[in-house]
């Protein structure tokens, strides 16, 4: 019998990635949001308590958003975001984040354009 695993190996992402992202953290069940000022709050508060993770410049990219529970945090690197997973766990519920198919397409793009060089094997065609 053929495998359903074989029926997907051309489908973009797939056996191509690993299913989490590397650098990008996942923080759930915090307090809603309901005001810009309060956004505004949050974004402040993580990017103070996760700027040690963010390498020698200390930035972090911090995403949150209104009426949500969640936030993102995405760190310098692998070994900084495993290190906050540890050091943050006991004030926030915190994983990886997973990545995105968007995220998924551009990692197989850019894989393709760095074996092919540039990505030039497409025909053109004239339409005149």
């Amino acid at each position: 019998k053929k495998s359903m695993a074989g029926d997907l190996d051309g489908v973009a992402g797939v056996n191509i990635y690993s299913a989490v992202h590397p650098r990008k953290l996942f923080l759930s069940n915090l307090p809603k949001l309901r005001t810009d000022p309060e956004l505004d709050l949050r974004r402040a508060e993580l990017e103070r308590a996760f700027r040690k993770y963010g390498g020698p410049s200390g930035a972090v990219l911090v995403s949150v958003q209104k009426h949500s529970s969640i936030a993102f945090v995405e760190v310098a690197s692998e070994q900084l975001a495993d290190l906050a997973l540890v050091q943050m766990a006991g004030k926030y519920r915190i994983t990886k984040a997973r990545r995105t198919k968007h995220e998924a397409l551009m990692e197989e793009r850019a894989k393709k354009e760095k074996e092919g060089g540039g990505g030039g094997g497409k025909e053109s065609v004239d339409w005149d």
